[in-house]
């Protein structure tokens, strides 16, 4: 899907560790709509630990702007550019996917970014309850076995959080495959 003169969400990819910079400035400068994913992770120091708040995405900002904003994003510090593709240019995200990952970015539960050359993808299944309750996604096989994800389609990227198996309704039988490269 192409950028258009709508609103829609696209991945700005930022400088290393500028992540809520770049989104701050975005928001308050252009007054567009970003986001940044965060979660809270435990961090050791020699004399303490320390709950943080970490990118669940490292260097990576979601926006919601129109083509026409598209140098007046970039020309923001710390933005490097755009997540996009080849066949269809600048990735959009679909606005079901970015709810998705704003869930699963404020729940408690430990997430794991994947790109979708490191899953095995199984069976189709919908949330029943829980937190993450009417969300659909696919079930897969990777270090963290029985996981539960859903993918950001825009940026072939799947999210991936431990969920009970009774809590899964399989909408499609399990199938085993590996799924394309992200990046060469």
């Amino acid at each position: 899907m192409a950028l258009s003169q709508q609103y829609q969400w696209v991945a700005a990819y930022t400088a290393p560790r500028a992540e809520k910079m770049v989104t701050d400035r975005i928001a308050n400068e252009l007054q567009l709509q970003a986001y940044v994913p965060l979660h809270h992770v435990l961090r050791r120091w020699s004399d303490r630990t320390k709950s943080v708040q970490v990118p669940l995405i490292p260097s990576y900002t979601f926006v919601k702007m129109r083509e026409a904003d598209l140098w007046r994003v970039r020309e923001i510090k710390g933005v490097c550019g755009f997540i996009s593709f080849p066949s269809t240019g600048i990735a959009v995200i679909p606005e079901t996917d970015m709810q998705n990952l704003r869930r699963l970015a404020e729940s408690m539960a430990e997430v794991h970014v994947h790109n979708l050359d490191q899953l095995t993808v199984g069976a189709h299944v919908n949330v029943l309850a829980g937190e993450f309750q009417g969300m659909s996604g696919v079930i897969v096989r990777d270090d963290h076995a029985g996981n539960f994800a859903v993918e950001i389609s825009g940026l072939n990227l799947y999210l991936t959080v431990t969920i009970q198996q009774d809590l899964l309704q399989y909408t499609d039988p399990p199938k085993s495959q590996p799924v394309g490269l992200l990046y060469k």
